[in-house]
């Protein structure tokens, strides 16, 4: 029991390590069991007929198995690494006939092939690894595969003639005893030839990955050469058992190939380095093929002589074709090359022409990146409507060269459109029409129209170019409209590049373009809006929202410097203080609602009757200033009685309507500088005092302030008269 418990532990924990194994470990292992089999073959069938035939067969499994690993090889590889793989293949291919055929005749006791043919046929295997050698490097991209196999047939062409000359016609004319000494020789002189070739070729070698391989056919030809001098040693002093067991050697040169291929890995190929052209390079070239030829032709002499004129004829044919095939594909590469030269030099120029439009477009994008954000900071920084529809026109003008255009403005009421700005010819100054007559506006969205008249043309517009127009949108809300119109129907609408909107709307230069017709509306729309903003603020800021009249704030900033100008320039200045007479009566007998009204009345009364020059302001509750610069006090008498009188006359209709209208009078008290007084600080007291003194007279009257040497020092500074004064107007 217990030993069956162990065996059966002991066999998965085999099979595991079995499986870990590497391709290398398991090629190795099955090497060493064939030899194995060929040593427990001779031990137990001996050193005769069976035992060496056994022996041999083993050595051809060994020889299908080394041609296995490599095929495994050819098949990983790519490029010359796999020419160089396939003729691996064939040496090992040539090593397996002379092999299956000895197996053959040792196991049938007959006479295929004599000793001293075999050992040629063995001599064979040098002509594949020549022709290795002769491959180019890998990294070397210029010559083609075609162009390669055709240089080994070449070589293959010659290499066989060599070995037909040097081995097979000495030993057809040979005693075997001879013979076999003759082949002996020549074997060992072939191992000794493919030794000092091989290391001569790993001097020229550049790259690691073809050093490798060479590194990788070094060791199976040492391999090969130490099992040829043993074996030939052997049979040179007719060890007749020894040769037998020997048999066990030859498999050592099919285990290394077989490893040599088995663990081999492809590696990534090097850039291709082109060769630097020259004329020796070429003449040495042609010179190797011209020695090739001659070689062939002093080699022909002894083939006519072997085997007539006619084998020798197809050899030179053969080479003769092989060089002409050679020579066409050059030719062939040369002109396609040429060819290639001379698309990819059209395609430069192509592609040159194209970088210059490129660049052009990025200069002229940069120019335009530029000019609008010099416009957005030149609009942003304008105070004034009037200052942005000013500056505008010049900077339009060069973003939309050969164009004319024009921004109009909705009004407050929004049934009617005025031009702020213009610029060309084709916009007339102050055009005003309906948002009806522009298809931006009713559509809220940029309207384009080819000029051809199929997508509708705002009525707006004048002439037949190519137009845009393209909505202002500021805080969600249409505020006006940017139309733009090309000067001549012949060109692209203002320099967009676009000479059929119809067929080129999805274009990336009309994209590009009217991106920037777009951009350009979006600076203008938020740029007004900013103004009508600031304009709003500010007059918030100096107006009272119910008279429209300024506030008491700006009147006294007016009144300092305008008193500044006059006394600077002596010219007169006139102030008007203007107070309702019982309007705390109007409030309670009509209601607040009422009085407001009239206070609006009021003020937009004073508004129609004053100078353009003049100022109109709520001095606070019912009290009103007109500030009047460069008039004197006596026209200011005049003016302050129309005033008086025009106040008398408007009959106000106080809410509800029901009731009867009434009339509303005023108390005005007036002052001069310098007529009244050369004192800054006091016109204002002098006017305030003069409306004390109408109220006090009987109110619904106009008061001049006398003279400031007609009153006493104290009056100057008494405020508590002043205060008093205030308090009785009501």
């Amino acid at each position: 029991m217990i030993t069956n418990t162990n065996s059966e532990h002991y066999s998965p924990a085999l099979l595991r390590r079995f499986r870990s194994l590497t391709p290398a470990w398991v090629i190795a292992l099955a090497f060493a069991a064939l030899t194995a089999a060929q040593a427990l073959g001779f031990l137990l069938l001996g050193t005769g007929q069976a035992g060496c035939g056994f022996a041999e067969s083993i050595l051809v499994l060994d020889s299908l198995l080394a041609l296995t690993c490599s095929w495994i090889a050819f098949r990983r590889s790519q490029g010359i690494t796999a020419l160089f793989w396939f003729l691996f293949v064939a040496v090992l291919a040539v090593l397996l006939v002379p092999t299956a055929f000895q197996a053959y005749d040792t196991l049938t006791g007959q006479m295929t092939l004599s000793d001293s043919t075999w050992r040629l046929l063995y001599c064979l295997y040098g002509a594949p690894i020549l022709m290795m050698l002769f491959l180019p490097e890998t990294y070397r991209g210029a010559p083609i595969k075609s162009e390669t196999i055709l240089a080994l047939v070449q070589i293959a062409i010659v290499v066989g003639l060599v070995y037909s000359t040097f081995f097979f016609l000495p030993a057809r004319s040979m005693l075997p005893a001879d013979a076999l000494l003759h082949n002996i020789t020549i074997s060992d002189a072939q191992s000794l030839l493919l030794l000092i070739a091989i290391v001569v070729r790993l001097q020229f070698a550049r790259v690691p990955s073809t050093r490798h391989l060479l590194l990788r056919l070094a060791l199976f030809l040492v391999v090969c050469a130490v099992a040829t001098f043993i074996g030939d040693w052997i049979d040179l002093h007719h060890y007749l058992t020894a040769s037998a067991w020997f048999n066990l050697g030859w498999a050592f040169p099919q285990a290394v190939a077989a490893l040599v291929a088995i663990t081999w890995t492809p590696t990534a190929e090097p850039e291709a380095v082109p060769e630097a052209t020259n004329f020796l390079g070429f003449l040495g070239a042609n010179l190797a093929l011209v020695s090739l030829l001659c070689c062939v032709s002093l080699l022909m002499d002894r083939w006519k002589q072997a085997y007539g004129s006619v084998l020798s004829d197809v050899a030179i044919a053969a080479s003769l074709l092989a060089f002409t095939l050679r020579l066409a594909l050059t030719q062939f590469h040369q002109h396609q090359e040429i060819a290639q030269r001379h698309a990819a030099q059209k395609q430069l120029t192509v592609s040159h022409q194209r970088i210059g439009l490129l660049l052009e477009d990025a200069r002229r994008q940069t120019a335009e990146i530029t000019q609008i954000s010099e416009l957005g900071s030149v609009l942003h920084a304008c105070a004034t409507r009037e200052e942005v529809f000013r500056l505008m026109p010049e900077r339009l003008r060069c973003l939309f060269p050969g164009a004319s255009g024009s921004v109009s403005l909705l009004s407050s009421s929004g049934n009617r459109v005025q031009s702020a700005a213009e610029w060309g010819m084709l916009f007339p100054a102050d055009q005003i029409f309906t948002p009806d007559q522009c298809w931006a506006l009713r559509r809220g969205r940029t309207h384009v129209d080819s000029g051809a008249g199929t997508n509708g043309r705002c009525t707006h517009l004048r002439g037949e170019g190519a137009s845009v127009c393209i909505p202002l949108i500021a805080n969600g809300e249409a505020i006006g409209t940017l139309a733009i119109q090309n000067n001549d129907r012949l060109q692209s609408l203002s320099d967009l590049d676009v000479s059929d909107l119809d067929a080129d709307a999805n274009s990336d230069s009309f994209a590009r373009r009217r991106q920037l017709a777009a951009t350009v509306a979006e600076h203008i729309a938020l740029a007004v809006a900013n103004v009508n903003l600031q304009e709003a603020l500010r007059l918030q800021a100096i107006r009272d929202p119910l008279t429209g009249l300024y506030n008491r704030r700006y009147m006294q900033e007016f009144l300092e410097r305008e008193l500044h100008s006059a006394r600077r320039k002596r010219r007169p200045l006139s102030v008007l203080m203007i107070d309702l007479d019982h309007f705390k009566r109007y409030n309670d007998n009509f209601g607040h609602s009422a009085g407001d009204q009239a206070l609006a009345a009021v003020g937009e009364m004073l508004l129609r009757m004053v100078r353009a020059e003049d100022i109109a302001c709520r001095y606070g509750g019912e009290e009103f200033t007109l500030i009047l610069p460069e008039c004197a006090l006596s026209e200011a008498t005049l003016r302050a009685e129309e005033i008086r009188q025009r106040l008398k006359e408007c009959h106000l209709q106080p809410a509800p309507p029901t009731r009867a209208a009434t009339e509303l009078t005023c108390s005005i008290g007036l002052a001069a500088f310098d007529e009244t007084t050369d004192r800054v600080d006091l016109l204002l007291k002098f006017a305030d005092d003069a409306l004390y003194q109408a109220k006090r007279a009987g109110r619904d009257r106009v008061v001049v302030a006398r003279p400031a040497a007609a009153l006493p020092e104290e009056n100057f500074t008494d405020s508590a008269t002043a205060a008093t004064a205030s308090g009785e107007k009501k």
